[in-house]
């Protein structure tokens, strides 16, 4: 028999879920249980010993413009590990990782030469561990601080990169990092975050203004997917279920500041940006302006309003 554990750590048998005659395994599940207890003291130990608590979900989260260019960066981490650096062997920092993006948060520590020896120390948020190909990037005040959500955020910089470089007089082609010091990271509370809804189950996205030209397979029919927090999803995720090629509704962003409809969770054409509103409870899509992506040329993205867009709630 080919037996494996699935993602929910439940006994399967070539993919469906595996159960003894009488409905239950007790020895296995009682090992599982085991395995779990141990790996959840080794991360509170091991964050304990590196951060004085054991805080394994850290928020990202930004009301900046990195919010609309880099969204995919946002939202709940889970821990994964640490980084050791060769540079010092003794630094070790947590990393952590949303499955929803495919994204990492982790420290990087590198010795460069210029005219000069120097140290680069930054935190990183991007789908590579361990390699500066990130789109956030977080310059700390005082890296003696291993963790991420004890930076001192009033003295620490971030940056965002944008697909256009903005001019400067060091670099003729530009530097494609931007400053947004709205970027934060802290632990996760589900008091400060919580999950939320939308009040609606099933939608229907319909336009009969320039949406309908642009991007006609992004209409039609979603309904609401099930169990999308353990990705890093705290608002609602919607999949098309109508006729068409695959289409999905979703934010990254933990308050739903930021809606995307698009072909993936990292691909979008339309999107709701509701940065300016002053709640500090979630939003949802149900009221805003929505842009659609026009064209895209040299790396220039021109987006333009549909005031004609509706998404109906069908509860």
């Amino acid at each position: 028999m080919d037996e494996s554990l699935d993602d929910g750590g439940e006994m399967t048998h070539w993919g469906l879920p595996y159960k003894s005659v009488d409905g239950q395994c007790p020895d296995l599940e009682y090992q599982l249980k085991s395995a779990k207890v141990v790996l959840k003291n080794l991360e509170e130990g091991m964050l304990d010993d590196m951060c004085g608590d054991s805080e394994n979900k850290v928020i990202v989260t930004s009301m900046g413009e990195s919010a609309i260019r880099q969204p995919t960066r946002f939202g709940l981490y889970f821990l994964h590990g640490w980084n050791q650096h060769e540079t010092d062997a003794s630094d070790r920092y947590p990393s952590y990782y949303r499955p929803a993006a495919g994204q990492y948060l982790f420290f990087m520590k590198e010795i460069g030469a210029w005219e000069y020896w120097h140290t680069y120390d930054r935190w990183v948020i991007g789908p590579v561990h361990d390699k500066a190909m990130g789109g956030l990037m977080i310059k700390p005040y005082d890296p003696s601080h291993v963790c991420p959500y004890k930076i001192k955020w009033y003295r620490s910089h971030r940056w965002y990169h944008d697909v256009v470089p903005q001019p400067n007089l060091w670099n003729t082609a530009g530097n494609p990092w931007i400053i947004d010091d709205t970027i934060t990271i802290e632990p996760y509370s589900e008091d400060l975050w919580p999950e939320f809804d939308c009040s609606c189950e099933n939608l229907n996205i319909t336009s009969s203004g320039r949406v309908l030209e642009y991007h006609p397979q992004r209409l039609g029919q979603y309904a609401r997917l099930q169990d999308k927090t353990k990705e890093g999803y705290l608002a609602p995720v919607y999949a098309k279920i109508s006729e068409g090629e695959p289409s999905y509704l979703y934010s990254h962003h933990p308050k739903g500041k930021v809606w995307l409809v698009g072909s993936s969770n990292s691909t979008w054409s339309l999107r709701l940006n509701k940065l300016t509103d002053p709640a500090s409870s979630p939003s949802c899509f149900q009221e805003g302006q929505w842009e659609y992506l026009q064209s895209k040329k040299e790396q220039k993205e021109v987006w333009l309003k549909d005031t004609d867009l509706n998404i109906q709630c069908l509860n």
